[in-house]
């Protein structure tokens, strides 16, 4: 069954078969939050409310297509509201969890022993200034690099501009840059960008 055949089912009467749509995005809608929240328990919750929105506002719903892109924005959107009134501090010494290791991962290609400890110093570094953006920043990058959504996806999953996707990349990407540049790694700062 596809989305739209579940959603109209949903809509009709059989409610219990919104738990397909549950099992079907959970994890993918948990990755994408962890990788934003850095917290298990608040992405995990984040998850669940959006669900609960989802559910409560289907029919609401104009492209039932494009389900998974409705509820992911719900559950950013949710996240970036809850960042916004708490302004959260970011821990700078916190581990990454492993499932933005691909970007990360992306910036290897040494070919001697020195280079690979210069590009995992840099990894690690680029890990923590991830870490240390702006909520909105940081959102917009994983979403871009690790997710790797188009400039489109993420304004639509946002509901920003995609000038303001842009800007936001590109300010991310300095902050970045200009930490690398103050750690000595300056020369490695094509990789990142």
């Amino acid at each position: 069954m596809t989305d739209v055949q579940i959603i109209e089912k949903i809509l009709s009467g059989k409610t219990e078969l919104f738990e397909l749509l549950v099992v079907k995005y959970q994890q993918q809608l948990f990755s994408t939050l962890i990788n934003i929240t850095k917290d298990y328990n608040l992405a995990e919750e984040f998850v669940q409310e959006a669900f609960v929105k989802a559910f409560e506002k289907l029919d609401m719903l104009k492209n039932k297509e494009h389900f998974y892109a409705w509820i992911k924005r719900i559950a950013i959107n949710n996240a970036l509201m809850y960042f916004d009134r708490n302004k959260r501090v970011v821990d700078m010494e916190k581990e990454d969890d492993e499932s933005s290791d691909s970007f990360f991962e992306r910036l290897s290609d040494y070919s001697n022993p020195e280079e690979e400890l210069l590009t995992e110093e840099m990894k690690r570094y680029v890990r923590k200034f991830v870490d240390a953006l702006p909520d909105k920043l940081r959102t917009v990058i994983l979403l871009r690099e690790v997710e790797d959504y188009s400039y489109e996806e993420i304004a639509e999953m946002l509901n920003i501009p995609i000038g303001t996707v842009r800007s936001r990349l590109f300010n991310a990407r300095q902050f970045i840059k200009q930490r690398l540049i103050r750690q000595g790694l300056a020369d490695e700062v094509s990789k990142v960008s």
